[in-house]
């Protein structure tokens, strides 16, 4: 064969190679010699101690910000709270100090509970009054006391559930919080796994939960709620004729802009990632062409919520050093 052919051919398999690696369910490092518009950039950094596992919850365009576990293995108590620029104390948290507990919002209030205390896993919760700035404890999780839990709030009612104990034992249930008469109700799931670390969020009148790990493996499971009906959605793992791509993750961080979710960093089947995924609901469709997380770069058990328009994360861990531990906010403004 003449040598112009033989240059062809190789020219022809490098372009189909690229072309798969680009779409390849392999996506998981931050991708290099990334050029395209950019979209993260760094906002007020976090006050107190860099820190991971803190809980989180929006109220009326503020964030907030409670607890969490340091580099010197210290469990906080201090909250704090984020107007998208700066950042101010709140009154401590009412409860024992604790990590990996979880954050939800209703109306005008915020709710955090479960938990871990270094020692034992935790089932108490307490209402946040933003406008009073105290703290009042509410009915304790009917569930098994755990951390690692996962937390939404959709038609004026909280829901919890899922998690794992000390012992490392692993949760398949979700309860209902109602606000109005301070009780919890245990409500079916359809689940095929337990599992810790898992995420959600709320888009309309849905949440969508998914992700976490469950022993040594990552659930591919995904599911929206209404409030009263589970429906599975595509899988996390897909490797099929339309659509190849892999967003199970546990630790991970989410928020949600213009109907659309979005997970950020947290821990693949490879480690540590710093891509994004973007989900829409319409199409049932996952896709990545976002930029990787910058900054410090990779984490978990990070905090992420929306301010208007922006996504932000905030805090989270790369591993066990004192460097590893991050106090960085990052915004985050979709362009591409």
């Amino acid at each position: 064969m003449k040598k112009k052919n033989w240059l062809a051919l190789l020219l022809v398999g490098a372009i189909a190679t690229t072309s798969f690696q680009s779409c390849s369910s392999d996506d998981d490092e931050t991708t290099t010699g990334d050029t395209g518009p950019t979209e993260w950039t760094r906002s007020t950094v976090a006050p107190g101690d860099p820190r991971e596992g803190a809980a989180s919850f929006v109220i009326n365009n503020q964030a907030f910000l409670v607890g969490g576990y340091n580099a010197t293995r210290a469990i906080l108590q201090d909250a704090w709270a984020f107007n998208g620029s700066q950042w101010e104390p709140k009154a401590d948290f009412s409860g024992p100090a604790r990590h990996r507990a979880v954050g939800f919002s209703i109306g005008d209030a915020g709710f955090v509970g479960t938990g871990f205390d270094g020692t034992n896993a935790l089932k108490d919760f307490y209402r946040f009054d933003a406008a009073a700035n105290t703290w009042t404890q509410i009915a304790d999780f009917p569930g098994e006391a755990r951390f690692g839990a996962v937390a939404f709030s959709l038609g004026g009612n909280g829901y919890v559930g899922l998690g794992e104990t000390p012992a490392g034992r692993t949760f398949s249930d979700i309860y209902r919080y109602n606000p109005t008469n301070d009780t919890w109700t245990l409500v079916p799931t359809q689940f095929g796994w337990t599992r810790s670390g898992a995420f959600a969020f709320v888009i309309g009148n849905k949440a969508y939960v998914g992700g976490g790990r469950f022993n040594n493996q990552l659930p591919e499971d995904f599911f929206s709620f209404d409030g009263t009906t589970w429906t599975k959605l595509n899988d996390l793992n897909r490797n099929d004729a339309s659509q190849t791509y892999d967003v199970r993750r546990q630790n991970t961080s989410t928020f949600v802009i213009g109907g659309q979710g979005y997970v950020v960093s947290g821990r693949g089947p490879a480690g540590l990632v710093a891509n994004v995924w973007k989900y829409d609901p319409g199409s049932d469709i996952w896709s990545n062409e976002h930029q990787a997380v910058q900054g410090s770069g990779a984490r978990e058990k990070a905090v992420g919520f929306a301010i208007g328009n922006n996504g932000y994360i905030t805090t989270g861990s790369a591993g066990t050093g004192r460097e590893q531990f991050y106090s960085e906010t990052l915004v985050f403004t979709p362009v591409r």
